[in-house]
């Protein structure tokens, strides 16, 4: 035999936060997932010239499209996870067109992610290209992941179009 439950919002106990909602077209909803969106611009403090190159340090994006959850931290470059899972980490960048080999590798808690999708690297003498990555990585509550320019050059524009960065809860 089926059974039906019917429910608007899901709550944890003694909470007012709704932490799932369904529609009424069965749309499931996740108002509280944690995740940023951001970018990087000719405006950021760390290095306004073009290309970026500042090598070493963890790259402060200052364009913050979302940041639900409070999980990136635009002083320190962080991306923060508020609670245990598996999240999507996915990275787009234009490299410039003076530099022939650029790598942009990705740090967990302040150590080189040594597993897969760990490095983007692109190679295209004297040309723009975009270089992009996308991994899958189990953080625990209060792991970070941040980015680091070893090698070379990124493009940057006054809107911070050409770079992106996705950091999401998925399961």
């Amino acid at each position: 035999m089926a059974s039906i439950i019917n429910v608007d919002n899901i709550r944890a106990v003694g909470s007012s936060t709704t932490g799932i909602t369904v529609d009424s077209s069965g749309r499931v909803l996740f108002p509280q997932i944690p995740c940023a969106c951001v970018s990087l611009s000719t405006s950021n403090t760390q290095d306004g010239t073009n290309p970026f190159t500042t090598t070493g340090a963890d790259i402060l994006f200052d364009v913050v499209a979302i940041n639900q959850g409070s999980v990136y931290n635009s002083s320190n470059g962080r991306f923060t996870a508020p609670i245990a899972g598996i999240y999507e980490f996915s990275y787009t960048y234009l490299k410039d067109d003076a530099n022939s080999v650029t790598y942009v590798d990705v740090f967990k808690n302040g150590s080189l992610h040594a597993g897969p999708g760990g490095r983007a690297y692109d190679y295209a003498a004297n040309l723009y290209s975009l270089a992009s990555m996308k991994l899958l990585i189990n953080l625990a509550a209060n792991d970070y992941l941040t980015l680091r320019l070893d090698t070379g050059g990124i493009h940057l524009d006054s809107s911070g179009f050409y770079h992106s960065i996705v950091f999401k809860l998925v399961g």
